[in-house]
């Protein structure tokens, strides 16, 4: 009995297993049939781009109802037969191989179909403006072709296909989407003829907004965020907004910003209006309130729309305009505190009440822009920029220091002013008192000094009106600082003193032609240095009570330096000035002769030249310099002339009475001239014959050769008076012997003579 019960057994599950594979070779006949389906479609659509009749409701129907009977099979498989199948293995697995494959090319299948619903919906969500739907479906598709369901996946050609399908309604949708954007985003700019014609310039934002458009922008918006463009169109966006308006507002002087509304929607207009560069900045008060303008009419209008939530309680969501924010506002900000804000900050503690109100509307700024989501709260743009405005106004006053120094050295410097001994320290603003402040004091600045007035007593003499504008603006800077905070008077301190330095360096370098070629400049430099110097030397010890103990308030290390860079510029002009003269006296020939008419012609044409040259320095020095300083440099060039002269005389070997007499001539022409050289108009009490003899070294040597020129042996002999006679102090004896030997016979007397000088 238990043997004819396993045999029926065995026989029941023969016949269900030839019933299931009959079942799998049935199935496989319909995928077979249905994959030729889809493959017909999907090669149609995607690879050959023909339209088919066959709908694809058909292909999904078939496919789920191929799903189900799978699924009753495999069922059957798995609680029926495999129980019963375990003695018979072989069968079993060929039974399970075969659903495998069944199974493989059913998830393929189902693959497509999915490929082919996910286009198909992106395409409809196109037509009805659903961007975020159709890239969720673009994104679904990618996403389904980016999972293998096959090894061999990448050998069908149809899945290829799909794929590049895939790319292009991408690239289709952001066309559309940047298309639309176009339409409701609209700019109208100026040409740069405008610009160079200097008219007016109107910039034009239009948002169309309105009608057919209500909800577009927001579609649009979220269909550009889900496929990654967002972020770039919001940048150019961005660059030009702020390339075309807030550049303007911040930069132009005239602008003016109004918005208007119509049947499609709203309108943003920025007219610029020509106006000649005065180099006024503009109000910080007319550029923020054309930004808080302008981003709140984009705020109402465009870059509310919400991204994306806010991560924590404390922060807020994501919207356009934090996008925006994110590419613009540090640029912006940046750009206001740079043309505007520093600008604004006044240039003297007189106007420190403006300042005050730039802080206090730039805070107001600060909190609107972060209500406005244009910046985050931790942006430290603006707040850096109020935190460290002393240090600004500071740096701001020393660079204007700078500026204004630098001009007045590079500007001419023949404009003078005459200084008086009168007033020792010039005519200078008045010191304030320390308890008043702005309470001017009336007492010259030399009473500030217990030492005597005639201590530092400045000659008088012509400096440049530029140099005593210098001068003038060291003390009020000085005097601003002694009333101001510890920092900024230090800062304005140290910028006084680079005033000095770099005058030593800008001046002689920027002058250096001037100062190589015009005499009178020279002077005025020498002058000008010297009126500095003399300056600096009390300077740092009459503010030093009311600068801060920090500061080592001294410019006496300066002066050696300015008063080196005045000598050595007149010293070289002097030498210059010597070698002219020494030219000139080189084509008389030594004087050698000179009793022919040619050579005396020539040498008298020497003389005449350098008598020229010495009075046109009287002409440019005499009231420029200080008297003492216009004898002592015209008396070192006159020296130099009568030493070449009397050198070349004495060295001469044989002098003709008719030589003599014309040297004589010669000489005389040159006594007569040099007394008007020491003449100084404002000194008329002076003896110009003690000045030149004072300020000629040589001159007793030069009148003892023209004596010469014109004695006989005797007078010679007295003149001497063995060796202790005003000859002997000009002249030594060889040179006393070689005159006589070139002016006299050789005789007996002659050679008594030359004996008797030793």
């Amino acid at each position: 009995m238990a043997s004819f019960v396993a045999e029926v057994l065995t026989s029941t599950g023969q016949l269900e297993t030839q019933e299931a594979s009959s079942k799998l070779q049935q199935l496989s006949k319909r995928i077979d049939n249905l994959k030729l389906q889809v493959y017909d479609v999907t090669t149609s659509k995607y690879s050959k781009f023909q339209a088919e009749l066959v709908t694809t409701e058909q292909l999904v129907s078939d496919v789920e109802g191929i799903k189900t009977e799978m699924a009753t099979v495999s069922d059957r498989i798995e609680n029926q037969i495999k129980s019963q199948l375990h003695k018979s293995t072989v069968d079993f697995e060929n039974l399970t191989g075969k659903l495998e494959e069944v199974n493989t090319l059913m998830v393929v299948l189902e693959k497509l179909v999915n490929l082919q619903d996910g286009l198909e919906a992106m395409e409809e969500a196109v037509q009805h403006h659903d961007y975020s739907k159709a890239a969720d479906n673009l994104h679904m598709v990618k996403a389904l072709l980016g999972q293998k369901v096959f090894r061999h996946e990448d050998e069908l050609s149809i899945l290829t296909a799909i794929q590049q399908e895939a790319a292009i309604q991408t690239e289709r949708v952001i066309s559309e989407m940047f298309e639309k954007w176009k339409t409701l985003i609209q700019w109208k700019i100026p040409s740069e003829k405008n610009r160079e014609e200097k008219e007016v310039r109107v910039v034009e934002l239009k948002i169309n907004s309105k009608g057919d458009n209500v909800d577009l922008l927001e579609k649009v918006v979220f269909g550009m965020e889900k496929v990654n463009v967002l972020e770039e169109k919001m940048k150019k966006f961005g660059e030009w907004l702020f390339t075309h308006m807030i550049k303007s507002i911040v930069t132009e002087n005239r602008c003016e910003v109004s918005t208007s509304e119509n049947a499609a929607g709203f309108v943003l207009t920025l007219e610029i209006r020509p106006v000649e560069d005065t180099g006024v900045p503009v109000l910080p008060q007319q550029v923020f309130a054309l930004m808080d303008k302008i981003l709140r009419f984009l705020n109402q209008n465009v870059l509310h729309v919400v991204i994306g939530s806010a991560a924590s309680e404390n922060e807020n969501p994501t919207t356009l305009m934090s996008i925006l924010g994110g590419h613009l506002a540090n640029k912006t900000l940046d750009l206001i505190v740079k043309e505007c804000l520093i600008k604004a900050i006044p240039g003297s503690n007189k106007n420190i009440e403006e300042l005050d109100k730039v802080i206090i509307i730039t805070n107001e700024v600060q909190k609107k822009l972060i209500e406005m989501n244009f910046i985050e709260s931790d942006n430290a743009i603006l707040p850096d920029f109020v935190q460290n405005v002393n240090t600004l106004f500071a740096n701001k006053k020393c660079q204007e220091l700078l500026e204004m120094a630098r001009k007045l050295m590079t500007t001419e410097v023949h404009n003078t002013v005459r200084v008086s001994h009168e007033k020792p320290l010039g005519v200078l603003p008045p010191l304030v008192d320390g308890a008043g402040g702005k309470k001017a004091r009336k007492e010259e600045l030399a009473a500030e000094s217990p030492l005597s007035v005639n201590t530092f007593r400045l000659p008088a003499c012509h400096i440049s009106t530029s140099i005593q504008e210098l001068m003038t603006m060291a003390y009020e800077t000085l005097q601003e600082a002694s009333s101001s905070s510890k920092q900024c008077a230090v800062q304005l301190f140290c910028a006084v003193r680079s005033m000095f330095e770099m005058f030593c360096s800008v001046f002689p370098i920027y002058h250096k032609r001037s100062l190589d070629t015009l005499p009178q400049f020279t002077a005025l430099h020498y002058n000008n240095c010297m009126y500095i110097a003399h300056h600096l030397m009390t300077l740092g010890h009459q503010f030093s009570k009311r600068l801060p103990e920090t500061i080592n308030s001294t410019f006496v290390d300066l002066v050696p330096q300015i008063r080196r860079l005045g000598s050595e510029s007149f010293i070289q002009q002097l030498v210059k000035q010597k070698a002219q003269m020494s030219e000139y006296l080189s084509s008389a020939n030594g004087f050698l002769n000179v009793s022919e008419q040619a050579t005396f012609l020539a040498s008298e044409k020497a003389i005449k030249q350098v008598l020229h040259q010495l009075t046109h320095l009287q002409n440019v020095w005499m009231e420029v310099l200080p008297p003492s300083n216009y004898r002592k440099a015209i008396g070192g060039l006159l020296n130099g002339v009568v030493m070449e002269l009397v050198d070349s005389v004495v060295e001469l070997e044989d002098i003709s009475a008719d030589d003599a007499v014309q040297l004589s001539r010669l000489i005389n022409s040159i006594v007569e001239r040099a007394p008007e050289l020491f003449k100084v108009p404002s000194e008329e009490s002076s003896n110009t014959t003690v000045e030149l003899q004072r300020n000629v070294a040589k001159w007793q040597r030069f009148r003892e050769l023209d004596m010469v020129l014109n004695a006989s042996m005797i007078d010679i002999s007295e003149r001497w008076a063995e060796g202790k006679g005003p000859l002997a102090i000009a002249f030594t004896a060889n040179e006393i012997k070689q005159l006589i030997r070139a002016l006299f016979q050789n005789t007996d007397r002659r050679a008594a003579m030359l004996n008797k000088i030793k």
